[in-house]
């Protein structure tokens, strides 16, 4: 499924890519600005994509599995009992949250490039250990 502008702003923004002063609140909709393309970019520089600047197929291809790993990770971490999508919603938000509890991190509900390193470091953990 292809996200729509919008619906891609709110996993930018879970996963911690600055849209701007007022974050999603100050930048939802389905409009290309400036912060959004620099989000953009950001996240196809972090994941070695084209540096476009706009939600091309590759960026959203790439997003959907990044939003469906974590989504695994997270139920694999904290039993969060996501349904795996590309979206991050509410439960994701609060299911990052009970992570960043469990492990002693900042309580945020963003899942960064370092946050989503440790949920992964975790879960491949917990797989080796009942193989």
């Amino acid at each position: 499924m292809a996200y729509s502008l919008s619906q891609f702003k709110e996993v930018l923004d879970g996963l911690g890519f600055h849209l701007g002063p007022d974050g999603l609140n100050g930048n939802n909709g389905n409009i290309l600005d400036v912060y959004t393309q620099s989000a953009i970019r950001e996240f196809q520089y972090q994941h070695k994509l084209p540096l476009t600047g706009r939600l091309d197929p590759a960026t959203d291809i790439k997003a959907e599995k990044v939003m469906q790993d974590l989504q695994y990770s997270l139920n694999l971490t904290v039993d969060a009992q996501l349904p795996i999508n590309e979206f991050y919603g509410p439960r994701t938000l609060q299911a990052v949250k009970a992570f960043q509890r469990a492990y002693g991190l900042p309580v945020t509900g963003i899942a960064t490039l370092t946050v989503r390193q440790r949920i992964e470091q975790e879960a491949r953990r917990l797989l080796t250990a009942t193989a």
